[in-house]
């Protein structure tokens, strides 16, 4: 990832973080979660940020994987066409 895109999500983040801790403090529900220690929302964050890159990484390799198997394919069929070529030019 490119590092001024993981500083921009990251800043992004945690403003997401900020606004949602805004709302929260005008909501009835504010007084439970602020008796939750700070940490916590870090490591919820960090739970989301993590599935995050492996959804990320699990597509980037697919992506890989699939571009090595069509490469393969062109390899293992390349002589396969250079036979039917010669066969049609002795019967053609």
């Amino acid at each position: 990832m490119n590092p001024v895109k993981f500083v921009g999500a990251l800043i992004g983040g945690l403003l997401l973080l900020f606004i949602a801790r805004l709302l929260l403090l005008v909501t009835p529900i504010s007084e439970r979660l602020q008796g939750s220690p700070w940490w916590v929302y870090f490591v919820v964050a960090g739970i989301i940020f993590s599935g995050f890159l492996s959804f990320k990484y699990a597509k980037e390799d697919r992506e890989v994987e699939q571009r090595w198997i069509e490469q393969e394919g062109e390899t293992f069929m390349e002589p396969i066409r250079k036979r039917r070529e010669r066969k049609e030019m002795m019967n053609g």
